[in-house]
């Protein structure tokens, strides 16, 4: 045997060696996966034994009897209940891609069920668990205003002693109004914040006097105290210069305008007004056609952003102009031949109009034409339709 025969079977050894160990670790692993299994299904019997022994004394809990005299009764963790399989180690975990994935997967899980919906009945749990808190407090310390979160959420189920708190405290703490802000409240919410240099919303709530709390206040306030663009000419020509420049995109356009970006909407409407008051009606104008070009060119048919750059113009003039005769005449050319219907075109005309609900659908299912043309089309096959029928 040469050299690089001995070689390679002892290279093949190694690997046959090391396949083997892992063969074996394999099977320990199974075996004691086994083994955990009776042992989660005999510490989920013994939970459940523990949890109906748990109701049954719940039940026989009388609060108005109790005066602190409660017995806790400390148990050991039975043998069954413990964990066979040693912990692996983060290591371990990211080298193994299975347990990686299921590892992440339980970490999505268990974010999305940190903080879980508040219904109906997690409420009246959580209302029944305060209420008796407070008399438990009131019979043991005297003060019923002292929670012990804790214990209440005990009684409430997937909610933790946080979210109890700040669920009652923010929404369910009797004295708290919901009904909808007045004018003067507003106002007087508005005076306050002005009057200093930095808001206490707790204390703007105290001096509303209207069972507010801070968070309403502060939330109201970012609502309500938006502030008011005065436009002027050269606003406006600021405010036409920033939409050709960004685009559609209004909370940018404010920003441009030296604004926060509540003002957004504003804007948006301001450039409505103005383009609606400029809105020009009739035959266009070669320089308006060139300009309808040049923004087809840049923004395809996005007919939001084109109309930004066609003064006078909506973008639903310039879909109309673009693909009824700019489209089918080529650049510099004045006029097109005018395109017949296609037997083909007639056909998905006739199929459209029994399933589309408006003119804009027909048109886009036929193709290369408007939602004017296919209305003429169509009126023009019904009148052919009805001759023909009328003279046979």
């Amino acid at each position: 045997m040469t050299q690089h025969d001995s070689g390679w079977s002892q290279d093949k050894n190694t690997e046959l060696v090391t396949l083997e160990q892992l063969y074996e670790q394999l099977n320990t692993m199974h075996t004691a996966g086994v083994a955990q299994e009776h042992a989660q299904i005999h510490a989920l019997q013994a939970i459940e034994s523990e949890r109906r022994i748990v109701e049954d004394a719940l039940r026989d809990l009388d609060m108005e009897e109790d005066n602190g005299t409660q017995e806790y009764v400390v148990r050991p963790i039975e043998e069954a209940c413990k964990c066979t399989i040693p912990h692996l180690s983060h290591e371990q975990i990211q080298a193994i891609p299975l347990l990686r994935a299921h590892a992440e997967e339980r970490r999505r899980m268990r974010a999305l069920l940190s903080t879980p919906p508040w219904s109906a009945r997690d409420i009246e749990c959580l209302q029944t668990s305060v209420q008796n808190e407070s008399l438990r407090q009131n019979a043991l310390y005297g003060t019923p205003e002292a929670k012990d979160w804790s214990r209440i959420s005990v009684q409430v189920p997937y909610h933790t002693p946080r979210d109890c708190r700040t669920r009652w405290t923010m929404i369910q703490r009797p004295g708290i109004n919901h009904a909808r802000w007045s004018t003067a409240e507003k106002k007087q919410l508005l005076t306050y914040v002005d009057s200093v240099s930095v808001p206490s919303w707790e204390e703007a709530a105290a001096k509303l006097g209207t069972g507010r709390t801070g968070y309403q206040a502060l939330e109201m306030y970012q609502r309500s105290a938006k502030r008011q663009v005065e436009w002027t000419p050269e606003l406006d020509k600021a405010l036409l210069q920033a939409a050709r420049a960004v685009g559609p995109d209004w909370k940018m356009i404010a920003q441009k305008l030296g604004y926060p970006v509540s003002c957004a909407f504003q804007c948006h409407q301001r450039h409505n007004k103005l383009k609606s008051s400029a809105m020009v009606l009739g035959r266009w104008s070669p320089e308006e056609d060139a300009a309808l070009r040049a923004a087809v060119a840049q923004f395809g048919c996005d007919w939001k952003r084109i109309e930004i750059h066609v003064a006078g113009r909506t973008g639903q003039q310039c879909r109309e102009r673009w693909v009824g005769r700019l489209a089918n005449i080529p650049e510099g050319k004045k006029k097109a031949a005018r395109r017949t219907w296609t037997k083909e075109e007639d056909d998905r005309l006739r199929a459209s109009m029994e399933k589309c609900q408006s003119w804009v659908e027909v048109a886009a299912q036929v193709g290369g034409r408007t939602d004017k043309m296919v209305r003429e089309r169509w009126l023009l096959l019904k009148r052919r339709d009805e001759a023909q029928h009328t003279s046979t």
